[in-house]
């Protein structure tokens, strides 16, 4: 069965992500505006590529850099020759990475990544890229709770910087971004009789929903600084109507040094 469709709507990296994940044969026949482009798939990996005069990986990252007009693939069809060595996800990232030089000095409407979003390694993420010094040293500071801002910060790196080598990650599936980071609740430490277990903190249920619709996922654990800087982490209970404290049993706030009337940060904890 072949693919169709239009460059723009669909990318060259989802195109050769999609092929090389289905390891498919055949022939990619992208219909440029200027001169067609021939990419040859073998078990979805690249084996020849032609675009104009070009041949082999510089055709390839030629495609990238006027990414225009509707393909076709055609499933079977075998390569005329062999001229491309590397293999398919290291040519994407190499594209990419050409393709960031070419327009670090141009004007932008700007970032499209927000220096506010949370970069975390997907599960899935691919392994054994060829990555370069800067995307080695994202990839290391990325720790699923740092802003792209605050990346640049850590690694004493431009912010405009960071932003380009984090879209590139992103666009070869090694990070993945969450829109904001959930935000800190400023609470004041209150006593609980019942509904708290011994060991728990309680919170109201809207911040815990809340947070749990930015994060994707449930919040079990809470991450609270004391009035003195120091912190802890403790399991969380929501209760309704709970409003801007936090409550705890005595013993919970005796063993976790909080006095009553404390006013506390508190934020989920991500690990």
């Amino acid at each position: 069965m072949g693919v169709t469709g239009t460059l723009g709507l669909f990318s060259l990296v989802d195109l050769f992500q999609l092929l090389s994940g289905a390891m498919r044969t055949g022939r990619l026949a992208v219909q440029h505006p200027v001169v067609p482009a021939r990419v040859y798939f073998e078990r979805g990996r690249i084996t020849h590529a032609e675009f104009g005069d070009l041949e082999g990986e510089e055709a390839v990252y030629a495609l990238f850099e006027d990414e225009r007009g509707t393909f076709e693939f055609v499933v079977g069809l075998p390569a005329p020759r062999r001229s491309v060595g590397s293999a398919t996800e290291n040519l994407v990232l190499e594209a990419l990475r050409r393709l960031d030089e070419l327009r670090r000095d141009q004007p932008s409407g700007g970032p499209e990544v927000s220096r506010d979003a949370v970069a975390f390694v997907p599960a899935d993420s691919p392994g054994d890229l060829p990555f370069g010094e800067d995307e080695r040293r994202v990839l290391a500071a990325v720790n699923g709770q740092r802003s792209v801002a605050r990346l640049a910060e850590t690694l004493d790196l431009p912010l405009a910087q960071v932003q380009r080598v984090v879209k590139r990650l992103v666009e070869v599936g090694s990070l993945q971004l969450r829109s904001r980071r959930p935000r800190t609740a400023q609470l004041v430490v209150r006593m609980a009789r019942t509904g708290v277990p011994s060991g728990s903190l309680g919170l109201d249920e809207g911040i815990v929903h809340n947070w749990s619709k930015v994060l994707g996922e449930t919040v079990a654990e809470v991450a609270v600084r004391r009035p003195d800087g120091s912190a802890f982490v403790a399991p969380v209970t929501t209760l309704p109507g709970g409003g801007p404290y936090l409550l705890a049993r005595p013993d919970t706030l005796l063993r976790v040094d909080l006095g009553v009337d404390d006013t506390v940060l508190v934020k989920p904890f991500e690990g």
